[in-house]
């Protein structure tokens, strides 16, 4: 008994391209944004250190910029100290990636 396979539905390579072209656009501008948006964060915290400020308000706005303390797993020394129990609860994970190039 043969299995029964769902019908494709046929490609529409210039819309593919299309969407493609979009995203790639759209990728240019955020990232010209975000650098936009760095350089206006380097600019504010450069004043706030220079001025020894951990806070500052401006209009409606606060703004902060302290240390914040926090502990972190150290994974690669844990493996390099415990080789077997790293070995033993770790685990296999799989996830997609979409790209284009």
């Amino acid at each position: 008994m043969a299995k029964k396979v769902a019908a494709r539905k046929k490609i529409d390579v210039n819309r593919i391209a299309a969407l493609a072209r979009e995203i790639k656009e759209h990728e240019q501008v955020k990232r010209q944004i975000e650098s936009e948006i760095k350089d206006a964060q380097e600019e504010i915290k450069q004043v706030m250190t220079d001025n020894n400020l951990s806070e500052l308000l401006a209009d409606i706005f606060t703004i902060r910029y302290a240390s914040v303390p926090s502990n972190r797993f150290d994974q690669k020394a844990f493996k390099a100290d415990n080789p077997k129990l790293f070995e033993m609860y770790s685990r296999a994970s799989e996830s997609m990636r979409f790209t284009i190039t």
